[in-house]
Order: C-alpha cells, then structure tokens, then sequence
C-alpha cells in the first residue's frame, strides 16, 4: 500500500471512529433518558444518525407527559397523504447537542376525519 492510499484508509477509519463515538454518546442519552423517565411509556426507541433519538409514545397523552418533563413545547397537526388523515402529537427539543424527537400518530376514526375535511374546506 503506497502513502495515498494509506493516508486516505486511516482519514476513512477516522471518520468511522468519529461516527462510532457520536453513536455512542447518543445511546448513553438515551440510556439515561430512559433511565430517569421509566414511569413514561414509549413504544419505540431509535437512535438517528445526525445527532438524534427518536421516541414513540403509545398516545398524544404520552407525548404532553413526556413535553412536560422535558420541559419542551408540544406540536399537533393533521395531514392527509391521500390514504386518510393521520393525528401527529410531537415534541423536539435539544439535550446537550442531541435532538431529542418524542411523538405519536394515529389515524383519525371515520367521524373525525369527516369533520377534519369539512373543517379544512371552509379555510
């Protein structure tokens, strides 16, 4: 192996140390976060690449529980993507870095996705 192409091998094994540590730091937030919040119900966790921990609540009641203890504001919106509406509760914030994403979806039943559509042709 000439000097390149070693120099470009320890740039690239570099590189993937670098990623191998910012996984790390994320999975031990999110350790914690689990830790200190145990009483709060999720049903998934998935550490993100790009600084990021994605967590799903099992309701939107879930998701206000987990907004106030992190003290961060809640979001909710509808969107339609043209096989029913679906109800997204979420909550982003930052915690040393790492954004921290807890959410929830679920569609919205018959009557209510009525009245959402009756609600969005009078805007």
């Amino acid at each position: 192996m000439n000097t390149t192409n070693t120099t470009a091998s320890q740039s690239l094994l570099e590189m993937i140390a670098a990623d191998e540590r910012a996984l790390l730091r994320i999975g031990d937030l999110a350790r914690e976060l689990l830790a200190r919040h145990a009483d709060l119900p999720l049903t998934g966790a998935r550490l993100k690449y790009g600084s990021q921990i994605h967590l799903n609540a099992p309701t939107a009641e879930d998701v206000r529980a987990w907004a106030a203890r992190l003290d961060a504001e809640v979001t909710e919106h509808t969107a339609d993507p043209g096989y029913g509406p679906f109800r997204h509760t979420d909550v982003d914030t930052v915690i040393d870095g790492i954004r921290v994403h807890v959410w929830h979806c679920r569609v919205l039943s018959e009557a209510e996705a009525a009245a959402w559509r009756e609600n969005r042709s009078r805007s």
